[in-house]
């Protein structure tokens, strides 16, 4: 595992983090808007909440489950309760980084591979089996525009 490290006013912050590249390949004809990233999040996003939402609330801030939740743990993530910063948000940043093909091709064939990067951070990083199955389950729904599918390589 790998570890950066931020020194701010003489304390030592270690964050965890793993970084990970996914190569998929097009079934179907795929075609992704300019800006790839809000696609692959959005359809990440929904996909994911399909998997591990246990009991398909709407809001999470009423369910039971909240506290122990991949999905709230991800999407919707408290600031620690003992933070001396952050005291004015209700969630922290998501603890993942969807890294999008930065090339300029939009559509792409059967057959062609589409590479992207995600970076979990702290304890994400122990949630990753839950990542590659939600985007290998994307890869069934469809992505982009008329939902093409793609399966990992």
């Amino acid at each position: 595992m790998r570890a950066g490290s931020n020194i701010r006013k003489g304390i030592l912050m270690i964050i965890n983090y793993q970084s990970y590249l996914f190569s998929l390949s097009a079934k179907d004809i795929i075609v992704l808007p300019a800006y790839k990233g809000s696609t692959f999040r959005g359809g990440f996003g929904n996909a994911f909440k399909k998997i591990v939402c246990a009991l398909k609330k709407n809001a999470c801030t009423d369910c039971l489950l909240k506290e122990k939740c991949v999905y709230s743990y991800i999407f919707e993530t408290p600031p620690p309760s003992d933070t001396k910063m952050m005291t004015k948000y209700t969630n922290a940043p998501h603890p993942f980084i969807i890294n999008p093909p930065l090339e300029k091709k939009r559509a792409y064939k059967p057959e062609e591979d589409i590479r992207f990067g995600l970076t979990l951070i702290g304890k994400a990083v122990d949630y990753l089996s839950y990542f590659v199955y939600t985007f290998d389950e994307l890869g069934k729904i469809g992505i982009g525009k008329d939902r093409g599918k793609y399966v990992g390589r």
